[in-house]
Formats: structure tokens, C-alpha cells, sequence
């Protein structure tokens, strides 16, 4: 809550191609079960990118974020561009004010790679069943751990050691002071842990994709990119996005999954 009280979150999504990659194929994956939604719940939505978008689109949204300062910015957004949605400030391990069976799609794009408690991942999956119809969706985005060891060498070299590296591949935490509070206070999951979680929760999955890829590791030539290269480089990562190779190697992965009946 205190890193992101400071953390400019508003800008991150757009500030660079890198991270625009993420938004853009988030949104590309959600596409196919957005037409058919008339009720979508976003645990972890932070400034409301996600939520304000699809409120645009005349869907009932509720937004369900934990950091008050989020929550202030969240609402101030949806003021802004007079859009109307119920905004709670609440943890996504318990969202007992929303209703069983409500919602058509579940966005979990944040709290996984937050929650360190293997109970308390499992509980937002069981608060994402219940809420959901039958068939319902939930969309699942996690941070790889081995994503995160070639981030911890490139930010410095000196936090490579037999330690640090095998705490991450054995845990999926970095405990390190060398790090900083973000990586500290994360949680860093293997692919197939995800796919395992979503289906031990009752869904089946649908899609697994490598959200951003390998862009991270070529980040500054991507963000070189004039708007017709960024377009057409996010075509061909669109296209290519649902190899299982990549997915280790991609900062964020999205699992898309379907509530059995």
C-alpha cells in the first residue's frame, strides 16, 4: 500500500510502448466475452484503467481496490469522464459485499503478484467463483519468477548469488534489502501454478498468453518505435503471444478461464 501511494500507476500503463504492449493485449485476449458482459468486476483496479474502459462501453462495472489513495484517483477519474461504476475499498480476498452469481467476467490484473499467502491467492479465486454466473470468466494476470531473475540481473549484478536466486526459483519471493520494496513485497508464480490454481478454483482454462512477451529485455529499441512500428510489432506479438515457450520469459502472463457449471 505504501509503494503504491507513491507510484505513479495512472501513467504506467501508457508512458512507454513496453507498457502499453500490456494494456493493448489485455484488452485484445478480453474481446471475444466483452460483447455478451453486462456485469464485470475488477479486483486490484487501481486508477481504474481497465474498469473506466469497460464503463465506457456501457458494462455494469464494479471496482474493488485496496490502496486509498487508488481509490481517491479511481473516482476522480471516473468523475473526470463522467462515467458511473461502484467503487469499493476492500480486499480482493473478500469481496462479501458483491453478490454470488452477479458477474459475467472477474479482472484479477494485479493482486496475485501482491499476495504472498498461498491461502489468500486461493481465496480471491474462490471470491472470483462465487461471484460468477455459471460460464462465467475470469481473467488472471501474474508476474513471472523467471522473468523477475533475468530482471534482478540486469538491475544489478550484484544481487545474482546462489541465495537471492534460489529463494525466487524455490518460493517465488525475493527477501533481499538490495531490492527494492516492489520486488520485496511481490509474488513471483511459475506459469503452470497459475493454470493449477484456476483449475483446483473450478474453472477450466480457456488462453494463456505471454502478455508482453520478451519486450522487457529489448525495451529500449521497442520504445524507439514509431506509433506504425508499435502497431505493427504489437500484431506480430498478438500473433504469437499464446506460444507456451515464451511465457517464462514474459514479465506479465494472462490466464483466461471459464467457471464450470
Amino acid at each position: 500500500m505504501e509503494y503504491y501511494a507513491k507510484f505513479d500507476e495512472e501513467m504506467r500503463l501508457l508512458s512507454q510502448n513496453i507498457t502499453r504492449i500490456e494494456f493493448d493485449t489485455t484488452l485484445s485476449f478480453l474481446e471475444p466475452y466483452i460483447d455478451s458482459a453486462s456485469k464485470l468486476t475488477e479486483l486490484g483496479a487501481a486508477t481504474g484503467r481497465y474498469s473506466l474502459h469497460y464503463a465506457q462501453q456501457n458494462i455494469n462495472v464494479t471496482a474493488v481496490e485496496l490502496v486509498p489513495e487508488l481509490v481517491e484517483q479511481l473516482n476522480k477519474n471516473a468523475k473526470r469522464q463522467s462515467l458511473s461504476l461502484s467503487v469499493y475499498e476492500a480486499n480482493a480476498t473478500d469481496v462479501s459485499f458483491i453478490e454470488n452469481y452477479s458477474q459475467d467476467i472477474v479482472l484479477i490484473l494485479g493482486p496475485l503478484y501482491h499476495i504472498q499467502s498461498k491461502l489468500d491467492r486461493e481465496a480471491v479465486l474462490k471470491e472470483a467463483n462465487r461471484v460468477l454466473k455459471p460460464n462465467g470468466i475470469v481473467a488472471i494476470a501474474y508476474i513471472s519468477r523467471f522473468f523477475i531473475a533475468g530482471l534482478l540481473a540486469k538491475m544489478n549484478n550484484d544481487i545474482v548469488s546462489p541465495t537471492v536466486l534460489s529463494e525466487l526459483n524455490e518460493s517465488g519471493s525475493v527477501t533481499s534489502l538490495d531490492v527494492n520494496p516492489f520486488l520485496r513485497t511481490g509474488y513471483f508464480a511459475k506459469p503452470s501454478e497459475i493454470e493449477s490454481l484456476a483449475i483446483q478454483a473450478g474453472f477450466s482454462v480457456e488462453n494463456h498468453i505471454a502478455t508482453d512477451g520478451y519486450v522487457r529485455f529489448i525495451g529500449q529499441a521497442i520504445n524507439q518505435l514509431s506509433e506504425q512500428q508499435y502497431q505493427a510489432w504489437l500484431s506480430y506479438h498478438l500473433s504469437t503471444c499464446a506460444e507456451p515457450s515464451l511465457l517464462g520469459s514474459s514479465n506479465h502472463g494472462l490466464v483466461i478461464a471459464k467457471k464450470c457449471s
